[in-house]
């Protein structure tokens, strides 16, 4: 037994009789000790992605119906003709139910965000041939999208956001530009990022939500019926918005209610019959009330996180602090012998496996950022109580035994570590993670919490964070964070600050990518080229100055997609959930939340860090090579300079993740000029921008745009992904890496930062493995390090995977702020996740 600090003692799982392997991965037989769970996962394993075409064909319609009425009110109408009239479905395994779409694994399409590139896309690069994330799609369904494309034409979210930015930032922006930062991400799809304040719908139901915007509505007119308030005028559609939603909720409910009755009639199996006829009763009486029991609030929890999803074409819309929330119901019925524990492991296990069935079709730009079919919903355990004690307990364990029991990529499961973790549940996380699937991330609360202090947030609210998407601290239910809101290339701007604000050269793979501006156009500011500087101040004053440009036309870019997306796709749904929306009448998109930030990140700290160590050293201080020798080796691509390239790329070299202050002060300090240039620029839904350092999976198509670069790198070469070294530039092991990575300043990077790590198998087997782990997270967390996350697997097992893909279907590894299916990636992902070093301690 041990004892959290807030609570009664709970009873800690001891480690299983036998351990799971390291490297397992995806790749056991039956993980579950629940075997319609087995069978469910094999089926979906065999399940091929494809799009359905209901969800855009209904919004499209209803847009039509609503032409001239407040924007807010048609998406609130739009909604709630989709929740009446789509597909809905029970699959045969399910205790949780709700669909996204007309199928499993299919994917709805939002017309409304973007469109054009789909209409494109299925012409001339089909998504059934992509190279990675490839989905079915019928000639029936292409006929039924073309035949709504003209009503779309200069009406979507892109369209507006796009007519809101000058040539100068769209010349910067990947999709039009040479791509010194990548803005597809909200640019083509919904903004997501978010996590409910789930608690609000268990306690009230949609019943007393409606009864509050009610309320409200009735307290800004006057006795006499009217608003004569200027401030409360647009209020009056808001609050007509929640009240549609909120009726629709209800009635979506009420649709599986009468399908689970109808379904019953008919069911032969006694058991099978009796769970259907309670999923009726479930939903009949959740979302609309408040939940009584553990299978009610996990039913209510589902529909919420399942209608953001359909509402907004969003990703990252992650559960949170799943244990936090869903323990008040769970020790409640355990007390009173309604559930067995046994059976709330398997409504957990049924609630992940709800998880993996949402999906997401993204334009090809998008998918080379985020490749995989990833939705990045986070759901972290552990940590601390909004009063700053520990707040771990029983479900905080049985989450991670339902992430190794299912073993697929939803939900992104973390951790919490502070300094008053309970043993038991540090090592339980390191035995999930020894398993392979990259899972659970972990997260430091010793940095993460001063870090959100920093920026605004309440000392209740910083110690109540959860983790949105990839990396990115959030305080859920009350923030609309913008995270992930772009991806910007260190390394371009060290490349243009070489070259005088010019591409040194198109890299070879940059047409295949894009069309590219091409070397020779003014892309940034006039610094000056490497063969002129006379000192290593100069390049970095040259740097420094890209940097910042760059910046400024990335927030004006971020800047114009928000008011875009605030002009046509308010979300008066996730508004019901996002507090004090409804206090304040006020959407999310347009300022709603109590808090509001936006967060591009950063990608390439360790390439810049190489460069710069490489320039430094070899140019100005040992005077191996002058100047114009090093501009002509990136010039040609290291081509005729292969001495100098292998000189830089030898072990003894200094590299960034080796523990060596030379090179490890310079990746401290590229980060740091990017942070304090980001920060605290006004947004445009009532906030600041705040940086983070993560790329998701941007490394590789942002490599493929670039020329050579001086840390050693050749054209079209995969970028190092997020604060983790440059490939086999980290040759001293594991603990030499976290060393490195703890001195970028992580307090100010309070948009999340990323630190990738790659095990052999054997490096973790057994206890001792355990406790190496282990004390190697506390060296890198009691140096004030945020994030850290890990691959365990073989680089002879992703070999033969990448070769033989029909073996490993369920093999699934961590990318860069997620785990996907690595049969799933494109080649060129798969590529620099085999290339990573494979660290032993």
């Amino acid at each position: 037994m041990i004892k959290a600090s807030n609570q009664e003692p709970i009873q800690v799982p001891e480690p299983p009789d036998k351990e799971w392997k390291p490297g397992e991965s995806g790749m056991v037989e039956n993980p579950s000790p629940f075997s319609r769970i087995n069978k469910w996962r094999k089926e979906f394993l065999e399940t091929v992605p494809e799009v359905c075409p209901e969800r855009a064909l209904l919004w499209t319609e209803s847009m039509k119906e609503t032409e001239g009425e407040p924007q807010i009110i048609r998406n609130a109408k739009a909604l709630a003709k989709v929740l009446r009239e789509m597909t809905i479905w029970i699959g045969k395994y399910e205790l949780i139910v709700g669909n996204q779409a007309s199928k499993p694994r299919a994917a709805p399409i939002f017309p409304e965000i973007s469109f054009d590139w789909l209409l494109k896309e299925m012409e001339e690069f089909p998504l059934e041939k992509r190279p990675g994330d490839r989905f079915e799609i019928s000639e029936d369904t292409k006929r039924k999208l073309k035949s709504i494309a003209e009503y779309w034409k200069g009406k979507t979210t892109h369209d507006v956001s796009k007519g809101l930015m000058t040539k100068e930032i769209l010349r910067a922006e990947s999709g039009y530009g040479k791509g010194v930062f990548l803005g597809g991400n909200y640019f083509f799809t919904g903004v997501g990022h978010v996590a409910a304040y789930f608690p609000k719908v268990f306690e009230k139901g949609y019943l007393g939500i409606k009864e509050e915007a009610k309320k409200a509505y009735q307290g800004i007119m006057n006795p006499d019926g009217t608003i004569t308030n200027p401030k409360d005028q647009r209020k009056r559609a808001f609050y007509e918005a929640i009240m549609i939603v909120c009726d629709a909720v209800i009635d979506f409910a009420q649709r599986y209610a009468k399908l689970a009755k109808e379904m019953a009639d008919k069911e032969k199996d006694p058991e099978r019959k009796e769970e259907l006829l309670q999923i009726a009763k479930n939903c009949e009486w959740v979302p609309a009330n408040p939940a009584r029991n553990f299978w009610e609030a996990l039913q209510a929890w589902w529909f919420v996180q399942l209608i953001i999803q359909i509402e907004s074409s969003g990703h990252s819309i992650s559960p949170g602090r799943f244990d936090q929330y869903m323990y008040p119901y769970f020790k409640k019925d355990l007390e009173s012998g309604k559930i067995s524990k046994e059976f709330a492991q398997e409504l957990i296990e049924h609630a992940w496996m709800k998880l993996n069935e949402i999906n997401k079709v993204r334009d090809w730009g998008s998918t080379k950022a985020f490749g995989g079919y990833p939705m990045f919903q986070n759901l972290i355990v552990g940590g601390k109580t909004p009063d700053g004690r520990d707040a771990t307990n029983e479900l905080s364990f049985m989450c991670l035994d339902a992430t190794a029991h299912v073993r697929l990529p939803q939900p992104s499961i973390s951790i919490r570590y502070h300094d008053q973790s309970p043993d038991a549940l540090l090592l339980k996380a390191t035995k999930v993670t020894k398993i392979g699937l990259g899972m659970p991330a972990w997260f430091n609360d010793e940095v993460i919490i001063p870090a959100m202090l920093n920026r605004g947030r309440s000392i209740e609210d910083a110690n109540d964070y959860c983790i949105i998407g990839c990396v990115e601290p959030d305080v859920w239910g009350r923030e609309y964070g913008w995270h992930d809101a772009m991806f910007f290339n260190l390394n371009l701007c060290l490349e243009l600050a070489l070259n005088d604000g010019k591409c040194l050269n198109c890299s070879p793979q940059c047409m295949i990518y894009n069309k590219c501006v091409g070397a020779g156009e003014q892309l940034g500011l006039k610094t000056g080229k490497l063969s002129d500087f006379k000192s290593f101040s100069e390049v970095q004053e040259a740097y420094e100055k890209q940097v910042q440009y760059f910046v400024h036309l990335a927030q004006e870019f971020n800047n114009a997609e928000d008011a875009g997306h605030q002009i046509t796709k308010p979300l008066p749904f996730l508004s019901t959930v996002v507090e004090p929306c409804i206090e304040r009448g006020l959407d999310v998109t347009a300022g709603g939340a109590k808090y509001n930030f936006t967060g591009p990140q950063g990608i390439g700290v360790a390439n810049v860090a190489d460069g710069l160590a490489a320039i430094k050293k070899l140019v100005y201080e040992d005077k191996v090579v002058s100047p114009e020798t090093m501009y002509q080796a990136l010039r040609a691509n290291w081509e005729g300079y292969e001495d100098l390239r292998a000189k830089i790329n030898s072990p003894d070299f200094p590299h960034y993740g080796n523990d060596d202050d030379y090179v490890d002060s310079l990746a401290a300090w590229a980060a740091n000029v990017y942070c304090k240039a980001m920060e605290k620029c006004p947004n445009a839904h009532g906030g600041i921008f705040q940086p983070g350092l993560y790329p998701v999976s941007a490394n590789v198509p942002a490599g493929a745009m670039q020329a050579a670069t001086p840390d050693g790198r050749k054209a079209g070469e995969p970028i190092a992904d997020g604060i983790s070294p440059v490939h086999g530039h980290d040759v001293k092991g594991p603990t030499a890496v976290v060393l490195s990575a703890s001195k970028i300043d992580h307090l100010i990077a309070s948009n999340g930062t990323l630190l990738n790590m790659k095990f052999t198998p054997n490096a973790l087997a057994g206890s001792l493995g355990d406790k190496n782990f282990l004390a190697m997270e506390r060296v890198f967390f009691d140096r004030k390090g945020l994030h850290n996350q890990h691959n365990v697997v073989s680089k002879e097992m992703l070999l033969d995977a990448q070769k033989n893909p029909e073996k490993y279907s369920g093999l699934v590894v961590r990318v860069a702020g997620y785990s996907v299916f690595f049969t799933g990636l494109d080649k060129a992902l798969q590529d620099d996740i085999i290339e990573r070093t494979e660290l032993s301690f």
